[in-house]
């Protein structure tokens, strides 16, 4: 994208602009938009047929009648935080390996312009992946979580700001210490899987381990998604512990953010981009 067309209009039109860029992008790519909903429909398949095995064994044993319903719904608002991550690095990705950040931050484009494309983008990959996993959920495994669906709303968007966060985070690191740390941007999210308790309640960890995973807003977002489908109620102290550490944890990452981009204009690393 030429500076030109970045320096003209309101920041609405630049926005637009970069939205653009990545929507050609994905347009011309049938495997970009094939890896958007491969993954989540694999994984979907997976865990469904698990929950086909568990829910005839567990129909008569009170709250485990709800496990294969939590489980898949759980997978699905895992995906939502890993394609919330994964939207804002592959976009930056995209920019790196056209070496092309360095003509977007020396135009008019401001950073915080230049983030929201991005997580608007990430809103794009949410929807087509995850929707067709959704679908398919709903069509083979007979999910039906209509009734609660403001509180697993709720959850989602939870979730979507803490990948947000991370992936702000995983940019900042990969712009720090160049493509030989992009491994980082892909590994980070799912080190926090095992503490973030999409699959099983908090308390089945170590005292030590829960300590740490209540720490993290996805914990308390995984709270609620279960508080929601056993209890049928929205769990509004959860999601409200869970937004609190995420505006805390987004506001940090934001910084980091910037401080590796403004580090990067004065070393010159955004002209000097590899491993």
């Amino acid at each position: 994208m030429s500076a030109a067309v970045i320096r003209q209009g309101s920041s609405v039109r630049r926005i637009g602009a970069m939205l653009s860029r990545h929507f050609f992008l994905i347009r011309k790519s049938w495997p970009r938009l094939f890896s958007f909903a491969y993954y989540p429909v694999m994984q979907l398949l997976v865990w469904g047929f698990v929950t086909q095995y568990l829910g005839p064994q567990s129909a008569s044993q009170g709250v485990l009648q709800a496990v294969p319903g939590i489980l898949l719904t759980g997978v699905l608002l895992w995906d939502v935080l890993v394609r919330g991550e994964l939207g804002l690095f592959l976009s930056f990705l995209e920019e790196m390996y056209s070496r092309n950040l360095g003509n977007l931050f020396v135009s008019p484009l401001r950073l915080h312009e230049f983030v929201i494309a991005q997580m608007l983008m990430s809103i794009v990959r949410v929807v087509i992946g995850s929707g067709v996993a959704l679908l398919v959920a709903v069509v083979f495994f007979d999910l039906n979580v209509a009734h609660q669906a403001l509180g697993l709303s709720l959850c989602l968007g939870s979730l979507l700001m803490f990948g947000w966060a991370v992936g702000l985070l995983a940019n900042g690191l990969v712009l720090r210490f160049g493509l030989g740390a992009e491994e980082i941007g892909w590994a980070i999210v799912f080190l926090i899987g095992p503490l973030s308790g999409a699959y099983y309640p908090i308390s089945v960890l170590p005292t030590w381990l829960q300590t740490l995973a209540y720490a993290l807003p996805t914990a308390w977002a995984f709270e609620a998604m279960r508080a929601a489908l056993i209890e049928g109620r929205i769990a509004w102290n959860l999601l409200g512990v869970s937004m609190l550490l995420n505006v805390g944890y987004f506001v940090g990452c934001a910084f980091l953010f910037w401080r590796f981009v403004e580090s990067g204009r004065e070393r010159g690393l955004l002209l000097q981009m590899g491993e």
